[in-house]
């Protein structure tokens, strides 16, 4: 590798990571496939399969993170999102299969516990890979420029899984964008701090939200 891409890897990862972060998924996806020829390191795979997974392309991103996870497995989110793959590509066994593995290094993670619980019920697994699917799915319709239909199907899949923070502050946000009633967006953040009480972006949220309305 030349001295010019050496120097510029750091620059356009920033990048990518930014348009990942902000839902400019594609722009993200092209350059990470960019930086994984010039330098397939496991953290441009890695990238360049959330990258996959963001865009409902679930056996893409399987394909690069089961080498990342065999290579290193007993990283835990690494291995989280391998297995969250396998969960929305509906092959549950190889999903428990990997929570177990994860299970006995880190026997005392509350989230890997309730994962894995959730891989042996056959109701409760079809019903969060169903709801996770139409998230991924609504966050590129509102990349599209298309806020209803994605509103539609967060509404859709917060009633799969009513227990999803970060569902509900999701929907919330949308909301404000939408320029729904402030009463109305307080509440579905105030119901992602009701699930998850110590998550600080939650309380953010509607903090923001509530002081807009005070000021009134």
């Amino acid at each position: 590798m030349n001295v010019f891409k050496r120097l510029l890897i750091p620059v356009l990862r920033r990048t990518a990571q930014g348009h990942l972060l902000y839902g400019r998924r594609h722009r993200a996806l092209a350059i990470f496939e960019k930086l994984n020829k010039w330098s397939p390191t496991p953290d441009n795979q890695f990238s360049l399969a959330l990258c996959h997974m963001n865009l409902c392309e679930y056996e893409q991103a399987i394909e690069l993170l089961e080498p990342i996870h065999k290579m290193i497995p007993d990283q835990l989110f690494a291995g989280i999102t391998y297995a969250q793959s396998l969960v929305l590509a509906k092959r549950f066994e190889d999903a428990k299969e990997v929570y177990y593995n994860l299970l006995q290094s880190n026997p005392d993670n509350n989230l890997l516990k309730k994962l894995y619980d959730l891989a042996q019920d056959p109701i409760g697994r079809d019903k969060f890979a169903i709801s996770l699917d139409l998230q991924f799915q609504a966050s590129l319709l509102e990349e599209e420029n298309s806020p209803t239909e994605a509103l539609d199907l967060l509404n859709t899949a917060v009633g799969l899984t009513p227990d999803d923070a970060a569902l509900h502050n999701n929907i919330g946000a949308l909301k404000l964008k939408m320029k729904f009633p402030a009463t109305e967006v307080m509440r579905d953040f105030a119901r992602a701090m009701q699930i998850n009480p110590d998550n600080d972006r939650y309380k953010r949220n509607y903090r923001k939200v509530w002081q807009k309305i005070k000021k009134k």
